[in-house]
């Protein structure tokens, strides 16, 4: 269907009427005192259709009245009736003195109806506000009533249409201050579809457009904007704080994954930033998740291999051993964390990390092994002495050591395996063998 406004459906008008001034005489048209009618209009208000009468003027009235207030024309001058594509313009010549004028937004029109006679005819347009206009003229007045009763309803759905996106973004703010930032971008998304819903209308107006009706609809765009920039922020925030939580508590993949979202969050804001504070702004944000991402994808090998080091630093054969566990799952870790992906996401070479798994194993197990013979011997001694009690805490010791070791030998060091759980088993018959029940002498806490 063709525009509204366009060389099929538009009369256009006359620009000798638009910028005709001074007064008309028996044989001649007059047309406004101070000003032609053209500079009545708005910079980019386009006229359509334009009526004009020399005697008659303009009427208003209240709905439900039968009272009517006249404005007329002075003598020589004429009431002009100019529907462009914003508004109705009523203009009436030197009136008591002086050119007046009247503007009707098209948005405001509710009904239009007009009536014929023998000497001309009468439109009548009906606004939201319950006011009345009145022009009476002896050209043909059904274009006029046709085109305003078509473009007020183009003009109402683009209001609507940008009152709906207001509500939108509202809730949109209101979602953002309550950090419930992505159904804040689902109100957000609301909104950009109602203003592109505005846009349809205004082209049905005119296929380029209407500028009063592009200065609204930009207007609220530009609130979505800043908006949606909001909202974008602050959900990179709260997944940066994820981020963080995820990788203190070594959930690697999470914490990459909400990195992710944040870098997502702040490339889109960037794209659609024209602000050059903010543009530098959201580029130091957007430089420092890549940065922490990087950080990210390195942890979990240095981790392992700081726990490593750390391991052989010190003497302590129980610490030692529980330096080793974790950085055993560290390293297993690293292995697991881009397991059937074609891109890998954390570094480090995996064949180098698989011969560190097998060394750090075998340590793990020479570690646990010793340190349960330390506090085997230390046990018999207490025996011996008569502090069963003691060298019960320390058979546990030695086997709860060996047991936690036993599936990490059945799976990495399968050669170790069967030492390893006969000398658990030696040790339980240590415990099983002992009497402690007259055994009084208290045990130290921490100095098995």
């Amino acid at each position: 269907m063709a525009p509204i406004i366009s060389g099929d459906t538009a009369e256009g008008v006359d620009e000798t009427a638009l910028e005709g001034t001074g007064r008309g005489g028996i044989l001649s048209d007059g047309y406004l005192r101070e000003a032609p009618l053209a500079s009545y209009l708005d910079e980019g208000e386009r006229p359509v259709i334009l009526r004009a009468n020399a005697k008659k003027g303009v009427f208003r009235s209240e709905v439900g009245s039968d009272e009517r207030e006249r404005t007329a024309p002075g003598e020589g001058y004429r009431a002009f009736a100019l529907a462009t594509d914003t508004r109705l313009l009523l203009v009436v010549g030197d009136s008591d003195g002086g050119d007046r004028s009247f503007s009707v937004p098209l948005s405001d029109v509710e009904v239009v109806e007009h009536s014929t006679g023998l000497l001309g005819g009468e439109f009548v347009v009906t606004t939201a506000a319950d006011a009345e206009w009145y022009f009476p003229s002896r050209s043909d007045l059904g274009p006029m009533v046709e085109y305003l009763d078509a473009a007020s309803l183009s003009w109402i759905a683009v209001e609507e249409r940008l009152d709906d996106a207001g509500e939108a973004l509202a809730e949109a703010d209101r979602l953002i201050r309550s950090r419930w930032y992505d159904d804040a971008m689902a109100a957000v998304r609301d909104a950009m579809a109602e203003t592109d819903a505005a846009r349809r209308a205004e082209r049905e107006l005119h296929a380029e457009g209407v500028a009063a009706a592009t200065e609204r609809i930009e207007r609220v765009e530009a609130r979505i904007e800043a908006v949606r920039l909001d909202a974008l922020e602050g959900r990179a925030a709260r997944e940066i704080d994820r981020a963080e939580r995820l990788w203190r508590d070594s959930e690697y993949e999470r914490a990459h994954d909400a990195y992710g979202q944040a870098h997502d969050d702040y490339e889109e804001a960037l794209a659609a930033a024209d602000d050059g504070s903010v543009v530098e702004r959201l580029e130091a944000k957007l430089d420092r998740v890549e940065r922490n991402v990087a950080a990210l994808e390195r942890a979990p090998v240095e981790s392992a291999e700081q726990a490593r080091e750390q391991a052989g630093e010190t003497d302590d054969l129980r610490e030692r051993g529980d330096r080793l566990e974790f950085a055993l799952n560290r390293y297993r870790s690293a292995l697991e964390l881009d397991w059937g992906r074609s891109n890998r996401r954390f570094e480090g070479d995996t064949e180098r990390i698989r011969d560190a798994v097998d060394t750090v194993a075998g340590e793990l197990v020479e570690t646990r092994r010793e340190y349960a013979a330390r506090r085997v011997r230390a046990g018999d001694d207490h025996r011996e002495e008569g502090r069963t009690a003691r060298a019960a805490a320390c058979y546990r010791d030695a086997y709860d050591a060996l047991g936690e070791t036993v599936p990490t030998a059945r799976e990495l060091v399968p050669g170790a395996l069967d030492a390893l759980t006969d000398r658990r088993d030696a040790v339980e018959q240590r415990l099983r063998g002992l009497d402690t029940s007259d055994d009084w002498t208290p045990v130290p806490s921490g100095s098995h």
